[in-house]
């Protein structure tokens, strides 16, 4: 007889004890489960750090009334000390067209290739959000080549014309003028940016950035001029 009374009471405490247990093990599947597909950003200090992009650029100031926008790709690689602070080596090429009328009364044609490395430092303002803002900037050494292709004119009035690296006092036949000239000048940039935190430490980016170059002097007629050269790239790339 206690056999039979026993299964009866065994029968009601586990139909008791099923609800009760249903929410803690529902919530430990569901949290289970949640966690395997969310990637956390992991710890950045200490880190190496890549990024790649392409480029478009704006020249600014007298360097616009000589060259059209232009295009360029980027590569660097950095480290981060906090993750507030890195620091990165960045290579960027740059190409542009001549504007066909920068010499008065003649057609020109031709094209500006600059490249450029730089060491910059940057801050980050929301280092560990999904959504990132940070500001950048530091030194540089900027290679740039003029080459002029074609030339309207069997000779030409004197020209000076810092920006193309161009620069005679004296009337000269086309063929000194066409050619390819370049410099290697020091320079700084400054700029914004802001990220997006794709997967893990994975980051897309946009940014803008503002370059000044110090340019070589060119004793023209009216004065010494300088060809400095400001230039507004704006970058979109990844970040990893």
């Amino acid at each position: 007889m206690p056999r039979f009374f026993a299964m009866p009471w065994m029968l009601s405490a586990m139909l008791v004890a099923t609800p009760t247990l249903a929410g803690p093990l529902r919530q430990a599947a569901e949290s289970t489960s949640t966690e395997a597909f969310i990637e956390d950003e992991p710890p950045i200090a200490g880190r190496v750090t890549f990024n790649l992009g392409g480029s478009f650029i704006v020249p600014i100031g007298e360097t616009s009334d000589r060259f059209d926008t232009g295009w360029g790709f980027l590569l660097g690689a950095g480290y981060h000390f906090t993750d507030r602070f890195g620091a990165f080596l960045e290579y960027q090429y740059s190409d542009f067209d001549l504007k066909d009328r920068i010499l008065q009364d003649e057609n020109v044609a031709g094209d500006h290739i600059m490249q450029y490395g730089n060491l910059n430092f940057l801050f980050g303002l929301l280092p560990r959000g999904r959504v990132g803002l940070y500001l950048t900037g530091g030194p540089g050494l900027y290679y740039r080549k003029v080459e002029i292709t074609e030339l309207a004119g069997a000779t030409l009035v004197p020209v000076c014309d810092p920006w193309l690296l161009v620069c005679y006092n004296d009337v000269v036949p086309v063929s000194t003028v066409i050619g390819s000239r370049s410099s290697t000048d020091f320079g700084l940039n400054g700029g914004v940016g802001i990220s997006y935190r794709i997967y893990g430490a994975m980051r897309v980016y946009l940014e803008a950035r503002y370059h000044y170059i110090f340019g070589p002097k060119f004793n023209a007629i009216e004065g010494t001029k300088r060809a400095d050269g400001q230039y507004l790239p704006i970058n979109l790339g990844l970040r990893f």
